[in-house]
């Protein structure tokens, strides 16, 4: 009797030890399916079509014709890859006809604020793959969070920095940023300064958009307009001819 009461308890031990690893088995897969892993990285395409061609980074009218443009961003956590590439859709000799292509990196400042530098080349397309002009290009972006919806932002864009210095500009971008459940509101304001050359010019802008309209799971939709004015520019022409008001529709593929 003694011996098979061994034998039960042994029995009971062994099975009492299985159920306590099933169980906890069990609930580990079930913690590790209901917190999946985020993704290591993502992707994103955005495709636009503008009535008129206004230079984001630069703050100037690039063409009066309709032109489009099409940009890739694949981004991890600390770096990416940037590609955007401007056609102008009437005349493939004006300024919006250009490529960019960069790579960036990521630097945590403070839980608020990120530095992101883009290093890369900006290719003048207006009669082939690379045009006289196309050169190496420096893009500094200092970003500060305000809050849920609020954020401020200065770019420094260094341009012809290798091939052509003689030609080598500095623009620098403010802007102040107001992002809604599908609205986007960004006020700019632009300066080329005289640091590298003898051109400077002042402008401002305001793009309103009514943006992440769910078209399928990973497409969205958006809409705006924008208007630009030109403050002061040193240039000969007259500054009213360079100011603009430009119709956007974009779509954008998330993943």
């Amino acid at each position: 009797m003694k011996a098979l009461k061994k034998i039960v308890n042994s029995t009971s031990a062994v099975v009492v030890l299985v159920l306590m690893t099933t169980t906890i088995a069990v609930a580990n897969a079930d913690s590790t399916a209901t917190k999946p892993v985020a993704p290591r990285s993502h992707w994103r395409l955005n495709a636009r079509l503008h009535s008129k061609g206004i230079f984001n980074y630069g703050g100037r009218l690039a063409s009066k014709n309709s032109t489009a443009d099409v940009s890739f961003t694949y981004d991890r956590k600390q770096w990416g890859l940037f590609v955007f590439k401007g056609v102008d859709l009437a005349d493939h000799h004006t300024f919006y006809n250009f490529a960019l292509i960069s790579a960036y990196k990521n630097f945590k400042l403070s839980p608020s604020a990120t530095f992101t530098p883009y290093v890369g080349s900006f290719l003048e397309e207006a009669t082939g793959f690379a045009d006289r002009g196309s050169d190496a290009v420096v893009i500094l972006i200092t970003t500060k969070r305000l809050g849920t919806h609020w954020a401020v932002e200065h770019m420094g864009l260094f341009s012809n920095l290798l091939l052509e210095p003689e030609q080598r500009d500095w623009v620098n971008r403010l802007r102040l940023t107001y992002t809604g459940k599908h609205w986007d509101v960004i006020s700019s304001t632009w300066w080329n300064n005289q640091m590298f050359d003898h051109s400077s010019y002042w402008t401002t802008g305001l793009n309103v958009a009514y943006s992440r309209m769910r078209v399928s799971e990973h497409m969205f939709m958006s809409v705006g307009i924008t208007g630009l004015i030109t403050l002061y520019t040193s240039e000969k022409e007259s500054s009213s001819a360079k100011n603009a008001l430009m119709l956007t529709v974009s779509s954008q593929w998330l993943h």
